[in-house]
C-alpha cells in the first residue's frame, strides 16, 4: 500500500484519540514515527489509518512524584537523556537514551514508541525492566497497569490491544545503596542497533548483595530476565569473581539467533563480557562512586 492511500488523524486530546482507536479498524498509532513510517515506506506494514499522538499534552512530560517517576509516552529520547530527575535517580536510562541513534532521531523518537515497537534490540526496555518499570495502558473503556517485563510477548508483539494506548511509564525510585547500569555492543558508533545489551541492578545491604537483577537485550525474542545469573549474586560479597560467575550464567540463559549483525556464539560471548561490565558499574553506583550525568 502506498503512503498516499493512508488516512492521517491528529487528535488534540487523549479522549479523542481513544475514541478514534475504538472506531477505526486496524488503525496504527504514531508517536515519533521513526519506526512506523520507515516500515510503511518499505512495504513491511499495510496501514489504512494512522492516529498521530503529537498534539496530546496528556502524554507529555516527566513528573517526579516523590516515590516514583512518571514519564509520558511522548517524552522524547532526547528529553530522557537530558532530564535532571532521570539522571539523578535512573542514570542507566539516561545512558541508554544517549546511546541511541543520532541526535536528530533522539529529538523525535519517544519512550512510548521505543517500547511499543517491541523490537528485540531496543535500548530503553532493558534498563527500564531492571528499574522495575511499569506501563499504564488506557482505552476509552478501561485502564490497566503491568510490569514492563509482562508487556512484551514476542518480536514486535505486545499485550497492548488495538483500542489501547500506552499512556505512561512509571518507575519506582530505587532504594538507597542501589545501582543500575546499561551496556551494549554495536557494529558502529552512529545509528546502530544493539547486537547484544545488558542492564544490571544491584542493591547492597551490610556489604552483601541484597537484590540483583540482570536483564538481557537483543539476544532473545523479547528482553529477558536472566534469573539464574540474578540469583547467583544474592547474599554474597560483590567481587570480580562473583561477577564472572554471574556472567557465565547469563551467557547460558541468552537465546540469540544468527543474523547479519552477529552469530549465536558472538552474541553469547558479548553477553558474558557486557554482564561483567554492567555489574561492575552497578556496584560503583550502589556504593555512590560513579558520577551522575547532569
Amino acid at each position: 500500500m502506498k503512503l498516499v492511500d493512508v488516512r492521517f488523524h491528529a487528535p488534540r486530546g487523549l479522549e479523542e484519540a481513544l475514541a478514534l482507536l475504538e472506531g477505526l479498524k486496524d488503525a496504527r498509532v504514531m508517536a515519533g514515527g521513526t519506526d512506523l513510517l520507515v516500515d510503511i515506506k518499505q512495504g513491511l506494514r499495510e496501514v489504512r489509518d494512522i492516529v498521530s499522538l503529537h498534539r496530546i499534552a496528556e502524554l507529555k512530560g516527566i513528573e517526579d512524584e516523590g516515590d516514583r517517576l512518571r514519564i509520558g509516552a511522548l517524552v522524547t529520547v532526547r528529553e530522557l537523556a537530558s532530564n535532571a530527575a532521570v539522571a539523578k535517580h535512573i542514570p542507566a536510562l539516561a545512558d541508554a537514551a544517549r546511546s541511541m541513534a543520532s541526535e536528530q532521531i533522539r529529538s523525535i523518537a519517544t519512550i512510548g514508541g521505543n517500547i511499543s515497537s517491541a523490537v528485540p534490540s531496543a535500548d530503553l526496555p532493558p534498563p527500564l525492566i531492571a528499574a522495575d518499570a511499569g506501563v499504564e495502558l488506557e482505552s476509552s473503556r478501561s485502564a490497566r497497569r503491568m510490569s514492563l517485563l509482562e508487556f512484551f510477548t514476542g518480536p514486535r508483539e505486545t499485550v497492548c490491544l488495538a483500542t489501547e494506548l500506552l499512556r505512561s511509564v512509571v518507575i519506582p525510585l530505587p532504594p538507597p545503596n542501589t545501582g543500575i547500569s546499561y551496556f551494549r555492543f554495536t557494529l558502529r558508533e552512529a545509528s546502530a542497533l544493539a547486537v547484544a545489551s545488558v542492564a544490571c541492578r544491584i542493591t547492597l545491604k551490610s556489604g552483601v548483595v541484597d537484590r540483583a537483577t540482570v536483564v538481557l537485550g537483543a539476544v532473545a525474542p523479547t528482553p529477558i530476565l536472566a534469573n539464574k545469573a540474578s540469583r547467583s549474586l544474592l547474599g554474597k560479597n560483590p567481587s570480580a569473581e562473583l561477577f564472572r560467575e554471574a556472567a557465565s550464567h547469563a551467557k547460558e540463559e541468552a537465546k540469540p539467533i544468527s543474523d547479519i549483525r552477529g552469530c549465536v556464539w558472538h552474541r553469547k560471548e558479548l553477553v558474558h563480557v557486557l554482564t561483567q561490565r554492567a555489574l561492575a558499574e552497578a556496584l560503583e553506583r550502589a556504593l555512590g562512586k560513579a558520577e551522575v550525568a547532569e
